[in-house]
């Protein structure tokens, strides 16, 4: 097997993977099912995992770097920080409610184990939260964002809140058939909770359902 072969057997193994996770959750995902999807022989799959975990990390590693194109680099160009991180906001959640398994793996199944990761690895892990708190140094600078804003943690604030509203989201507990709590108008609520994440620290009294301005 050629070397672009192999790079391409590869990539056709996350993929697949992703696919099979997408449909039958972690539990469903095997290495013999990898194997039986692609037409390929469970010792062909070893050659270029060891493991399950070998490929769930390969699909962290892939999660990580959508996430960025999704939820940052398709923002990044939006001309004030306030709007860049009322875009992010947004899309964060939209990412999470695309891919759910995806969404899974990254934030919500086992600890990702990020003592083991290379340098050039820890830093695609975290370039979001890098780039959000550099968003938000830009509005402290530019009097956007109110005084006293420490990036660095309101930057994790932001993800917290933005991850408990998306995991409630696929785990149907924000949803309008919910027994206690319907919501009947998601897009409503999403766009009044986003609003209010980031008036947290712009420090604006608008309406709660305000959009970014582009």
């Amino acid at each position: 097997m050629s070397r672009n072969q192999r790079a391409g057997l590869r990539e056709a193994i996350i993929k697949t993977s992703l696919a099979i996770g997408s449909e039958l959750g972690e539990e469903g995902l095997t290495m013999r099912g990898i194997a039986s999807r692609l037409g390929v022989s469970a010792t062909a799959l070893y050659q270029h995992f060891e493991s399950k975990a070998a490929i769930l990390h390969e699909i962290r590693v892939f999660g990580a770097d959508l996430l960025q194109r999704e939820v940052i680099d398709a923002v990044a160009s939006l001309p004030d920080p306030i709007a860049r991180l009322h875009a992010m906001a947004d899309n964060y959640v939209m990412f999470a409610r695309t891919h759910p398994w995806l969404y899974s793996v990254l934030f919500e199944n086992e600890q990702i184990d990020y003592g083991s990761m290379s340098p050039d690895q820890l830093s695609q892990f975290l370039r979001p939260l890098t780039v959000v708190r550099g968003w938000l140094r830009e509005g402290l600078e530019q009097g956007k964002i109110r005084g006293g804003i420490d990036p660095d943690m309101t930057s994790i604030r932001m993800w917290a809140a933005l991850h408990g509203v998306s995991s409630m989201l696929n785990s149907g507990r924000i949803d309008e058939n919910h027994p206690a709590f319907p919501v009947h108008d998601q897009v409503t609520f999403l766009k009044g909770f986003t609003a209010s994440v980031i008036r947290t620290i712009s420090g604006d009294e608008g309406d709660d359902a305000a959009t970014p301005a582009s």
